[in-house]
Parts: structure tokens; sequence; C-alpha cells
């Protein structure tokens, strides 16, 4: 099963190195991310695509402007890790690998932590095996569901993982980790 993974397109807190709320939007710059991607995605066979319910993730999806006729599910196992008392703050102010790595529960109480956000990720992605293991599903998502997913599929590390806003990362289903 192929699995393509996207991130968003661009926000102004991305861009400013901030923690972005539920609420930011895509910039001009993650507008035009989107349709030059979504002019790539058309190289493609996509069967499903799975959605993260944040608005930038659903904008990027719309900006795709892929055939109306792949079935799309917005999904909450998706969604950006919740940040709570972090949103807005700089990335400079942050440990940003504790803040991003697996055990970042002992360091940063106050927000979901990866090892949650990974065993949520873990379970959707054993499910789109389970649903949909012959065809081909695009996800677009998060920085740090796509950190899990990575983490899925080649084995959780503290190394950095940073993706890029719009970048298409491609995986294969039979080839996962799960601790």
């Amino acid at each position: 099963m192929k699995v393509y993974v996207i991130r968003h397109g661009e926000t102004n807190m991305g861009k400013n190195n901030l923690i972005a709320t539920d609420k930011e939007p895509l910039n001009e710059i993650g507008i035009s991310q989107a349709i030059n991607v979504g002019k790539n995605l058309r190289k493609f066979h996509i069967d499903r695509i799975y959605c993260s319910p944040i608005e930038r993730a659903k904008h990027t999806l719309e900006l795709f402007n892929l055939d109306k006729n792949i079935p799309i599910v917005i999904d909450n196992r998706i969604k950006e890790r919740n940040m709570g008392i972090y949103e807005r703050i700089e990335f400079s102010k942050l440990d940003w690998d504790v803040f991003w790595g697996y055990d970042s529960e002992e360091k940063y109480k106050e927000v979901e932590s990866m090892k949650s956000v990974y065993q949520r990720v873990s379970n959707f992605l054993n499910e789109l095996k389970e649903k949909h293991g012959n065809e081909s599903v695009l996800l677009v998502t998060h920085g740090g569901i796509i950190r899990a997913i990575d983490w899925y599929f080649r084995g959780i590390t503290n190394q950095t993982f940073q993706c890029e806003n719009c970048k298409i990362y491609e995986y294969e289903l039979e080839n996962s980790y799960d601790i």
C-alpha cells in the first residue's frame, strides 16, 4: 500500500517560528505551495484521501484541485497534537528536540505527548492497512503527525525530522514498525 503524506502549506506563524494555533490560515506562499504540489499530485494514482480537520490542512487539500471523485475523510487522528499553553510560543524558547521527541512529556507536561501522538497515528495507520491494503492513500496533515508517521515506518528515533510544507513524503505501509 502506498501512503503519500503532505504537510499543509506555509502559515505566517510557522514562517515567524511560532507554534501555530488551530485557527492559523495559510499565507500567500502556503497557497502557492499547495497549488504547485497539487499539480504534481495529479501524476499519482490516489484512491482515497484522509485530511486533518484543522483549517490549514483542509485549505491545502482544497487547493490541490484533485479529482472530485476521490473519497475524502476528515479524521481527528491526524490532527496536529494539542499544543496547550505552547501555542504562539517562539520555537527558540523550546528545547526543540525534546519538545518533538518521543519522551516529550518528561519536560513538557502541559502539551499532548509525542508518545500519545505516536499511539493514535499507529492505530490510524494499522486501520488503514486493514481497510485499504491495496489502495494508494494521501494524508494531508501537520509536522508533528508526519514525525509520528515517519517513526512508524522507520522506527522511533531522536534524530531531528523537520518536514517541509507541501513536500510529498512516500511510504510503503507493509514496511512498518510498531512498539
